[in-house]
């Protein structure tokens, strides 16, 4: 399948108030903003990350491939 069909299946989610919010409301624990922020996004949005980052696991996300 080419890179450009392939790409069709996906959907871009932009960021919004309401994620930031979210990720600003994370323990300062986790400093990385960009994590913060897929976390929040993921969370708002109820849908899972895929990711091996054991991280964004422990921060509350659904991490599928984890």
């Amino acid at each position: 399948m080419s890179a450009s069909r392939l790409a069709e299946r996906f959907a871009l989610l932009p960021l919004a108030a309401r994620h930031a919010i979210r990720a600003g409301a994370f323990p300062r624990d986790h400093r990385d903003p960009f994590d913060r922020m897929l976390v929040a996004q993921a969370m708002v949005e109820g849908v899972a990350l895929v990711s091996k980052d054991k991280l964004l696991w422990a921060m509350g996300a659904e991490v599928v491939w984890g």
